[in-house]
């Protein structure tokens, strides 16, 4: 969402150029915009809401809003410029639909994927220090450990305590360990002992 959220202000922003605010409230862009902050909004409201009561929530408050938005963007789909800003950004969203509406089925998803952008992104800035894994193996290693610690790191864990943990413990469960012992071994597992929690607020 946060994707389709940025095509209209890019859209919206070339259009304040040559528009009054009065003219700009009337574009396509603008209506987009306030349709998406009102879904963000309900999102602000439940942020602290169990998985099941955010999932309650959405069905009766976002859920018809998204379809209403849908349902009005289909609207101008056959006559708006593919070409232009605008129409590049209604398009990217109905073509996006499924998975626009995906959030609404699980109050453990988010309505964008900014958490695991923002946790891509030290490892997008330090990559020079990765150019060099000597061999595919060890670049597709250092990525399953990078995975992992940050997977660790937003399930509010201590990534060195949580890592030591698991090792150990994977030590002893041998090579073909079962499932629901590597079930417990998971960053929201809640047999973790409390030194792989952070006292950090997630």
């Amino acid at each position: 969402m946060a994707h389709a959220r940025r095509r209209f202000d890019e859209a919206l922003t070339v259009l304040k150029k040559d528009f009054t605010k009065e003219e700009l409230k009337e574009t396509t862009a603008y209506q987009a915009l306030a349709r998406i902050r009102m879904l963000y909004k309900i999102e602000e409201m439940i942020r602290d809401k169990s998985p099941e009561e955010r999932y309650k929530e959405r069905q009766k408050q976002a859920r018809p809003l998204l379809e209403a938005f849908f349902e009005w963007l289909h609207k101008p789909e056959d006559s708006v410029d593919r070409s232009s800003m605008i129409g590049e950004a209604v398009l990217y969203a109905l073509n996006q639909e499924v998975y626009l509406k995906r959030y609404l089925e699980d109050g453990r998803l988010n309505i964008d994927n900014l958490a695991a952008e923002r946790a891509l992104k030290n490892f997008a800035t330090g990559r020079r220090n990765w150019l060099f894994a000597k061999s595919i193996r060890g670049a597709q290693a250092s990525a399953t450990v990078y995975s992992i610690t940050e997977t660790a790191m937003l399930n509010g864990k201590k990534p060195y305590n949580y890592l030591t943990y698991v090792m150990e413990r994977m030590k002893d469960l041998g090579p073909f360990p079962e499932k629901g012992a590597m079930l417990e071994l998971l960053p929201w597992s809640a047999s973790l002992p409390a030194d792989c929690h952070s006292k950090l607020k997630k």
